[in-house]
């Protein structure tokens, strides 16, 4: 005969086994959204391009993922990185208006950085998505992300659309981050940065080119003159005529 002593730690185990059951079971729906966005999230920071149909098939799931009610940084931040590329798509995309998605991203953005701050990518894409918004958060992305290529090859063209409007150090930190770039060896991405946003400032940028090498500044040069631009870099002996 089984005494109530011996009987009670089993119905609890038991009882405990049942609760986690029944909290897996509960859980795992949101489990599932998080990891789908999760995956999204990680595509699109790697350059994947979304159809907007796609993005707009899981908008209801980053409704129910964006504000949980405790700090899960991998699940805000997911969040907040499909709300930005949301915000990003074009006006006729089928999509919610523009200002509708700005807000949105706006929120989803600060709700990731008020469950952890220390993030380059976010705080660059809360100044992207308000160019009247406060520099320190362009400083911030710098401050906590100096040399993440990832984010420089995204920060550098944004930064330099608003070249005019930065103070004297953050010019500076500008000019060196798009240098840096070019010693990565992202002579595409450099390229494109230079004859874009950056095209005001090429001569500013080409006095600093000295500090990077001869045969990275050689390759940006192929790469300007393929493209049929009139640049001469320094020390190097191409030279093209559009």
């Amino acid at each position: 005969m089984i005494s109530a002593w011996t009987l009670w730690p089993r119905v609890l185990v038991i009882a405990i086994g049942l609760i986690g059951i029944l909290w897996g079971v509960s859980e795992f729906p949101m489990f599932r959204r998080e990891t789908t966005i999760s995956n999204i999230a990680r595509r699109i920071l790697a350059g994947d391009q979304f159809k907007s149909e796609i993005l707009l098939n899981q908008a209801s799931l980053v409704e129910r993922v964006d504000k949980p009610a405790t700090c899960r940084p991998l699940t805000l931040r997911s969040a907040a990185v499909v709300r930005l590329r949301i915000a990003e798509i074009s006006d006729n995309s089928g999509l919610a208006p523009g200002p509708v998605r700005t807000n949105l991203a706006v929120d989803a953005i600060r709700n990731s950085l008020s469950c952890l701050p220390a993030d380059p990518f976010l705080w660059l894409g809360l100044f992207a998505l308000d160019r009247s918004a406060q520099l320190s958060y362009l400083r911030a992305s710098y401050q906590l992300g100096p040399s993440e290529g990832w984010i420089a090859v995204r920060r550098n063209p944004v930064a330099f659309e608003d070249f005019d409007e930065l103070p004297e150090d953050l010019r500076s930190t500008v000019v060196q981050e798009f240098l840096r770039i070019v010693e990565m060896d992202l002579y595409d991405e450099a390229m494109k940065i230079f004859v874009g946003p950056a095209w005001d400032m090429k001569e500013l940028i080409l006095s600093q080119m000295g500090h990077v090498s001869l045969r990275q500044r050689q390759n940006l040069a192929v790469r300007l003159d393929a493209a049929g631009y009139d640049v001469i870099v320094p020390g190097t002996t191409l030279k093209t005529s559009q």
